[in-house]
């Protein structure tokens, strides 16, 4: 009994090794245009974010970090992870006035290749989730809900 129980948990451990995703295959362009941008970069994790593109979630001193990259090495976009403090003061005044009650979440600072900053982060209040845009000077670019994952992951 003890032996039939084994073979079903190793079984069983390598039917979901084989279930989880396969891993991306990074072009070389992509991986050596981010190891330009980002020498200091540790904890280095690619995965794909859409076909032709490529996303490098690394840790930059101890900031959480990420970027984005085509397949010919091309600087897409990096995103920060930030604290609600380091909104712009605009940011801050919005989020309290027309967002009152929200819990602010993965606040992230975005800058895409041309050099154009932005505020992206989830606002929560109950079953309601939204994801808001915001400027460098604070003006609220867009606000739009936020699809559940469970959901997404049925489609």
């Amino acid at each position: 009994m003890k032996k039939l129980i084994s073979v079903m948990v190793c079984l069983t451990f390598i039917a979901c090794s084989y279930a989880q995703k396969p891993k991306a295959d990074v072009p070389v362009a992509a991986k050596t245009a981010f190891a330009a941008k980002y020498p200091a970069a540790q904890k280095v994790k690619w995965s794909v974010e859409k076909p032709g593109e490529f996303e490098v979630e690394f840790t930059l001193g101890k900031v959480e970090s990420s970027a984005l990259f085509d397949t010919s090495g091309k600087f897409l976009e990096s995103e920060i992870e930030i604290r609600q403090s380091e909104l712009p003061q605009m940011a801050k005044t919005v989020i309290s006035k027309d967002f009152a009650g929200f819990k602010i979440d993965e606040i992230e600072k975005s800058t895409d290749s041309k050099g154009i900053t932005s505020y992206e982060m989830e606002a929560v209040k109950g079953k309601e989730k939204l994801e808001l845009v915001f400027d460098v000077a604070g003006k609220l670019l867009s606000q739009k809900p936020v699809e559940d994952k469970e959901k997404e992951d049925k489609k």
